[in-house]
């Protein structure tokens, strides 16, 4: 055999794999993953139902694609749009309005890959391993950096307890209106996009800087 055949195989099966995930990308992009057979992955992607099976075992086997997908656009969105460059001097509640605006953002841009993680880190948290888990960390952390820079505002007695109500509310609110907008509480809402995100932001604002 020769010692190229193995590294050529290997680029192979990686090709195909990149071909894959842009498929399934592309097919959440029209429907949910529910919806989604692998004959639509194989046509979308060029390839061979065959071929899908040999490199996923069955469907399921995509659902952590979904979060690899999904840490991509966060990570590469967190390094350019969504940077945020906190201002002390502006405040509070300004910081809150930049960082509420620059979340929506994301959901509006990738709230359908959003809503596959969300909806599958429940439905299968076996398959996701710690990947969920470890975002709400580090949304946690974040919250914590927010509260320690801003500690002459902030009248929460307990800064832990604060940055887990702030992750909370920054997680659910957004996302009850952008993934579910006719489901729940969410269908009562008329605001537009722009009032109800300030909405958000103060109602953290009015959370944090009440004291208990």
């Amino acid at each position: 055999m020769s010692q190229g055949t193995k590294p050529a195989r290997q680029e192979r099966s990686r090709q195909t794999r990149d071909r894959l995930v842009a498929a399934l990308d592309a097919c959440l992009r029209e429907k949910p993953f529910a919806d989604i057979t692998i004959a639509e992955l194989a046509e979308t992607a060029g390839l061979s139902v065959g071929a899908v099976y040999r490199r996923f075992e069955n469907k399921d086997a995509f659902i952590p694609v979904i979060f690899e997908l999904y840490r991509a656009r966060l990570d590469a969105f967190m390094a350019g749009d969504g940077r945020v460059e906190v201002d002390p001097a502006a405040g509070l509640r300004q910081a809150l309005h930049t960082a509420c605006a620059v979340g929506w953002q994301f959901l509006v841009r990738h709230g359908y890959l959003v809503r596959a993680a969300h909806l599958h880190a429940r439905l299968r948290p076996d398959l996701i391993g710690d990947d969920w888990e470890e975002l709400l960390d580090q949304a946690r952390q974040s919250a914590h950096q927010l509260i320690a820079l801003f500690r002459d505002e902030v009248k929460r007695r307990d800064p832990d307890e604060a940055a887990q109500m702030f992750t909370y509310l920054m997680n659910t609110l957004p996302i009850e209106r952008a993934l579910y907008p006719e489901e729940g509480a969410a269908v009562v809402l008329t605001l537009s996009d722009e009032r109800f995100v300030a909405a958000i932001a103060d109602t953290l604002y009015g959370y944090l800087v009440t004291a208990d």
